[in-house]
């Protein structure tokens, strides 16, 4: 079920609706996609070999196709899961704030994971993905990555760039007041 956590307000927004307007707002797209492609083995297991990922990929063609054209594209397909030997080292390099010079595009078919986002207005806020539905991080957004509780998520990514990254000009003394 989609859920944000408005950090300035105290407050969660459970409901789909509001939860696409409020990011719209923030030029972040979120929507929903159907499961059904995905074999559900590969939403079994923790672990997907190359051939499985690429397997996902291929399942969702139609959602690659609208990223294939664009400059810099790229995909992959990105599992978490707790007993993942280098699990904390790849956390590590997702969590603290940054920023990407491209698109990313998250697409949930297992699990769950938080992203962080700083807001045009200095507002924090929290977005929780899971499965059915993606997520946009868009090029210069100040945000951060995390796993919920359970430690474990399945994604699809698909990445490209517009060569114009906007900027969020955020001081270091507002990052170091509302980062955890």
């Amino acid at each position: 079920m989609a859920s944000i956590y408005l950090y300035n307000e105290e407050k969660s927004i459970h409901d789909l609706t509001l939860i696409t307007s409020f990011l719209a707002k923030e030029n972040i797209a979120f929507g929903t996609f159907p499961l059904s492609g995905i074999a559900v083995d590969a939403r079994k297991k923790e672990e997907l070999t190359d051939t499985e990922r690429q397997q996902v990929l291929d399942s969702h063609a139609q959602d690659s196709a609208a990223f294939q054209s664009l400059s810099g594209f790229r995909q992959d397909v990105v599992c978490f899961w707790p007993s993942f030997s280098h699990l904390d080292y790849v956390l590590s390099r997702f969590a603290p704030i940054h920023f990407h010079y491209e698109n990313e595009y998250w697409y949930c078919f297992d699990g769950a994971a938080c992203f962080t986002f700083l807001g045009n207005r200095g507002e924090k806020y929290r977005v929780t993905l899971e499965p059915g539905e993606y997520l946009r991080v868009p090029e210069g957004r100040w945000q951060w990555f995390e796993l919920t509780e359970s430690k474990y998520f399945k994604s699809m990514r698909f990445f490209y760039t517009s060569h114009s990254v906007p900027t969020y000009e955020t001081p270091a003394e507002f990052l170091a007041e509302i980062v955890p």
